[in-house]
């Protein structure tokens, strides 16, 4: 048995003015050590499904396609999708190589790896063809690298024995290869940090695009791919430390611009490319930190704070963002069983709760190699047996995925067969979770299934996938959502109206492409909007209150279109079942349109300014439009994008439209959900009598004020109510005012009496 040894900085020594390190240590020292093999083949035992049901099965199976011919003959070494990935079966025989308890069966593994491995390299050491296998210019950058691309160090580190001399040369030419062209990579918009071979430097960051960058999927896997190679090679077969000087690269330039953007604007948890991209991307980010932990490579006084797991708060901040965005009961789709439908953000082709294994199960790896954090330890147990597609009864289905074996192997680091069952860990993270950094709110009553549900969201737009989301709401209720986003993966499903927000006419673009659609909507910008200011956030035991100023999200400097003159929200959930909306317009453009929208998951009626609309399980949303006082009011059924249909399992099936034609606008509306039969209260518009103008509702014995100006200073404020409580927004932060109640007359101004709470909300109670 190899005993492990400790990391060994072979050599540290100047060049270039950029530190260089060159490190040998024990092999595998990728994601597991020597130390971890006794423990992982006690868990290749028959008392666990993962690997019985699991990997076992997956190894016999890609060994009898071997056997056949079929593996590798029918990869075509393209840089995209592949049926049989050659890399991932090598990487199967590597892992199984480890932990299988029978010595002849660890060798053949480790030869069949072998085998796998050099039939690719031996095609790519030859060199740049993109009509040849495995030579393809973005193979090591495009799509089958970021799926596949963490095999190739994986399987060098596990069979490092098996490898001959020469077999390391070529591998290494190709590696050496590899890194260069990550290292310069143009997959995408800005895909790597500038300037090229800088590291640890402030200039890195210094450019907030870049930046928001740096969470693109492919950003993150040329950093992840790029590092792993660079710690797969003992110093002894790197001559001169070529490769293994690329680990500067990975960690002080990419993983120091990542870092950086965790803990500016992707603070609190939530990747900034969406559900459909970030499982991915901050998984990949995880992967290659875990690897960082297992070889040693993670001490900051060395490489900087970010190579390590405990110095960022965004870790833990993720597993909490992502158990907020779960809705509170489960669903079953045809396609996918059993699924939680969350609170989606960004392009998505399925509707449900994506697996986190990528992520979760990087960082469970992490806990259970150092042993640090039992809890968080039991809770991702507890998130990936549960929360995937498919929920408890598909774990071993997962496991069997036979086009993510890296996904399989993490699973299987993930859970000791014979640990205790997790417990739920949701009811310890608290009933609401606010990420400053792409501004997502999501809070509710509690963690039962019966729990109200309520989102809000004011992204800045800038990068790809994101949406025109900003002052986006959700409301879920009783088991169902009566209101959320559309979830779809074009263009066109990323407009403003399918988002549960307005849409401003502005000037229209010169464009003939999908500008031009996003103009003629009156939608937000996609990727070149102007960045709208945090929202103020008032979150209580009563009520949830958000007041966002989206007007930046509608116009775009780039694309000269710079009508619009303002467009805010404030809103305020009065929990479990009441929202109160107050949306303010302006805009200079020749046909100056404003649109209010709602999506329903069913067909709803309209009588007067009240429309109605029953789902499914029999609850009702009523929406009262108080204001503009001359409506249109219509709901239509929505019928599929011009590019694509929307996401598979959506359920949003029609739209509520309000609609003012006139240079300014304000909307008032009233949202109440309610159970089967129950009457929904009474709503009247409340307009101020004197001071600074105010414009609100009067829901059941509840009062709501917001000011029709979002921009003017308070002054003071009189109104006539016969509320037993009334809510008054707009106001300073935390600061003092005083009261005066005569009747029905209410006087606000500046004072001492009261104070405004965190988000500028004032609590007037008679």
């Amino acid at each position: 048995m190899l005993k492990r040894l400790t990391l060994i900085f072979a050599c540290v020594f100047l060049m270039g003015g950029a530190l260089h390190a060159q490190t040998d240590a024990a092999h595998p020292h990728l994601w597991i050590t020597a130390q971890d093999l006794p423990r992982l083949q006690a868990w290749a035992a028959q008392n666990n499904p993962l690997y019985t049901d699991g990997l076992w099965v997956l190894a016999n199976e890609a060994a009898t396609l071997m056997d056949e011919g079929v593996i590798p003959a029918q990869d075509t070494g393209s840089n995209a999708y592949e049926e049989y990935p050659t890399e991932s079966s090598a990487l199967l025989f590597a892992f199984m190589s480890l932990i299988e308890t029978n010595e002849s069966a660890r060798q053949e593994y480790a030869q069949r790896s072998r085998d796998l491995l050099m039939y690719v390299m031996d095609q790519a050491v030859l060199g740049v063809a993109d009509d040849q296998p495995f030579r393809h210019t973005e193979f090591a950058t495009s799509d089958r690298s970021r799926w596949y691309g963490v095999s190739f160090p994986l399987i060098v580190d596990w069979i490092y024995p098996t490898l001959s001399a020469e077999d390391k040369a070529t591998i290494r030419t190709v590696f050496l290869r590899w890194c260069a062209e990550n290292l310069n990579a143009y997959t995408t918009n800005n895909n790597h940090p500038e300037p090229i071979g800088v590291v640890n430097d402030p200039v890195l960051v210094s450019d907030p695009s870049l930046v928001r960058w740096a969470g693109n999927n492919y950003y993150v896997a040329h950093m992840r791919n790029m590092g792993m190679m660079a710690l797969a090679f003992d110093a002894a077969d790197d001559p001169g430390g070529e490769l293994s000087a690329y680990l500067e690269n990975a960690t002080g330039a990419w993983l120091y611009v990542i870092d950086h953007l965790f803990r500016t604007d992707a603070r609190g948890g939530f990747g900034t490319e969406g559900f459909e991209y970030s499982p991915q991307s901050l998984g990949y980010a995880a992967q290659f930190m875990l690897a960082l932990q297992t070889s040693g490579a993670n001490d900051p006084t060395v490489w900087g704070q970010q190579v390590s797991f405990e110095a960022n708060p965004f870790w833990n901040d993720a597993i909490a963002a992502f158990v907020h965005s779960m809705s509170p009961a489960t669903a079953v789709s045809d396609d996918a069983g059993v699924v939680y439908l969350p609170a989606w953000y960004g392009s998505g082709q399925n509707y449900w709760l994506p697996d986190y294994i990528e992520l979760f199960g990087s960082l469970g790896a992490y806990d259970v190699f150092t042993g640090a954090n039992p809890e968080r330890l039991d809770a991702l147990r507890w998130l990936q047996s549960f929360t995937p597609p498919g929920g408890e009864f598909g774990l071993v289905e997962r496991v069997q995925d036979v086009d993510s074996v890296h996904k399989a192997i993490l699973y299987f680091l993930l859970f000791d067969p014979n640990a205790a069952a997790p417990a739920d860990p949701r009811p310890t993270y608290g009933t609401s979770w606010y990420a400053p950094g792409m501004r997502r709110l999501l809070a509710r009553t509690d963690w039962s299934e019966n729990a109200a549900w309520f989102t809000y969201n004011l992204s800045w737009d800038e990068v790809d996938h994101q949406s025109g989301n900003g002052n986006a709401i959700e409301f879920y209720r009783a088991g169902e959502w009566l209101t959320k986003i559309r979830v779809g993966y074009d263009f066109d499903y990323h407009t403003s109206d399918n988002f549960n927000t307005l849409t401003v006419q502005n000037t229209l673009p010169d464009r003939d492409d999908f500008r031009l659609m996003i103009g003629q909507r009156g939608s937000q910008w996609l990727l070149s909007a102007g960045d709208p200011p945090p929202p103020l956030i008032s979150v209580t035991d009563d009520y949830v209150y958000a007041f966002g100023d989206s007007t930046a999200l509608y116009n775009s400097e780039y694309e000269g279109v710079t009508a619009v003159e303002h467009v805010s929200r404030s809103v305020i959930w009065l929990k479990p079942d009441v929202i109160v909306v107050y949306d303010r317009s302006a805009t200079r453009a020749e046909n100056p349109v404003s649109r209010f929208w709602l999506n329903f998951p069913a067909e709803g009626t309209v009588s007067g300014n009240a429309t109605r609309m029953t789902t499914e399980g029999g609850q009702t949303l009523t929406v009262d439009t108080l204001l503009p006082a001359d409506p249109v009011i219509a709901v239509s059924p929505l019928v599929d994008e011009v590019s694509s249909a929307p996401a598979n399992n959506e359920m949003m099936r029609y739209r509520l439209m309000v609609e003012a034609a006139a240079p300014e606008v304000r909307f008032l509306h009233v949202l109440q959900g309610a159970d089967a039969g129950a009457v929904p209260l009474t709503s009247t518009l409340i307009e101020s009598n004197g001071g600074t103008a105010y414009q609100g509702a009067l829901v059941g014995t509840v009062a709501v004020l917001f000011p029709v100006d979002a921009l003017a200073a308070f002054e003071s404020l009189d109104f006539s109510t016969t509320a037993a409580t009334s809510y008054i927004t707009g106001l300073t932060p935390n600061a003092g005012y005083a009261v005066t109640i005569n009747g029905d007359a209410i006087q606000i101004a500046p004072g001492t009496q009261l104070t405004a709470d965190a988000g500028g909300v004032l609590v007037v109670r008679r």
